[in-house]
């Protein structure tokens, strides 16, 4: 790892749900725009659209995620950084195309 952990920064975007939902979605930095392949002809596209609002430390990715009410992680380095700090299960982690992926939401 050439990057300082500590300096590592994360695509997230919050929206707002015409539902009243909060849903906070992040992903590594170098996932953006990408096309995940899951199976043939199955593919997961990581959408600016939905992912890229600005640029956060984790710090700040974290402390989101505290806050929200649906949580939707793509990337190895953010959702292991996640798991370590015990704000989501590794059982509900999934891999899509050799990426790391969670979705949680809170009720």
């Amino acid at each position: 790892h050439d990057v300082d952990e500590d300096q590592e920064t994360y695509w997230m975007k919050v929206h707002h749900s015409y539902t009243g939902e909060v849903v906070l979605a992040a992903c590594d930095r170098d996932l953006l725009g990408k096309r995940l392949r899951v199976s043939d002809g199955f593919e997961v596209l990581v959408s600016e659209s939905f992912y890229m609002g600005r640029l956060a430390k984790w710090e700040e990715v974290r402390s989101l995620i505290a806050q929200v009410t649906i949580v939707n992680l793509v990337g190895n380095s953010v959702v292991a950084r996640a798991i370590n700090d015990g704000l989501v299960p590794e059982r509900a982690c999934r891999d899509v195309g050799g990426v790391k992926h969670v979705q949680i939401m809170r009720y």
